[in-house]
């Protein structure tokens, strides 16, 4: 089947990619534990509760307390060779995790930094075709919890096909930092995509199926500083990022 070849070809590029431990027989089995990634919670007929991870569809009906659509960070989970429920698919257990906060692209005619003027660092966006649209990124803030927007300005002439989107960051009350504080956010941008997205056929993650895809090609810019006049200073993040959302989910 379509969906097991789609699984078996990350899982194989994932034995070098946020793979802990593998063990092969002995007395812990023959398990892999993976960590540290963000998913997607999407919710399948043939699979209930899903993660979607970077490297595939992978089930998760230990997690009761998540609803499709949330976004959350794994910080561990385990996949038990041995005592797989099914043949056709992964069931994750032993799954540690924290659920992200997510907000819209903002699309808009004006970058309106109004109270947004706490300085981001250290940017670390991730991401990938199971992510259903979603943008996460890593970041810190001298602040615990900071409100943060994304603003595409639509005025803006796109350069070569490639947008700029802003990220900005508010501080909260009561709530600063001496020192950086790392948080992570991701950004629902799958409707944008559809919408507004490019047509592509593509493979892969080594597999020899061709998917149909809408992308965008982003330059994530974020507020780095202030200036003395109170006007912002974007720093651009290394390369600009091709954001994938299948037209029909495999």
């Amino acid at each position: 089947m379509k969906k097991q070849k789609l699984l078996f070809f990350p899982f194989l590029l994932g034995l070098g990619i946020g793979l802990l431990s593998c063990n092969f027989g002995g007395s812990n089995g023959n398990n892999q534990t993976f960590q540290n990634v963000p998913a997607v919670i999407d919710w399948r007929m043939d699979m209930g509760t899903v993660m979607c991870t970077p490297w595939g569809y992978i089930a998760a009906p230990e997690l009761v307390d998540v609803n499709a659509g949330d976004c959350i960070y794994i910080y561990q989970f385990m996949l038990d060779y041995d005592n797989q429920p099914s043949d056709t698919y992964y069931t994750a257990t032993a799954i540690d995790k924290d659920i992200v906060d997510q907000s819209y692209l903002e699309p808009n005619d004006t970058v309106n930094v109004g109270d947004y003027t706490l300085p981001i660092s250290n940017l670390s966006p991730m991401v990938d075709e199971f992510f259903m649209g979603r943008m996460f990124v890593g970041m810190s803030c001298k602040d615990k919890n900071p409100s943060l927007r994304l603003v595409y300005n639509s005025k803006e002439d796109d350069a070569n096909g490639v947008k700029n989107f802003y990220l900005l960051a508010k501080p909260s009350s009561g709530s600063g930092s001496s020192s950086d504080v790392s948080t992570i956010h991701a950004f629902n941008l799958l409707s944008y995509i559809q919408y507004n997205g490019r047509d592509t056929t593509k493979t892969f993650k080594g597999s020899t199926d061709t998917y149909d895809f809408n992308y965008i090609k982003v330059n994530l810019k974020y507020l780095s500083s202030m200036t003395t006049d109170n006007k912002p200073v974007y720093t651009t993040y290394s390369n600009p990022l091709e954001i994938y959302v299948f037209k029909n989910n495999p």
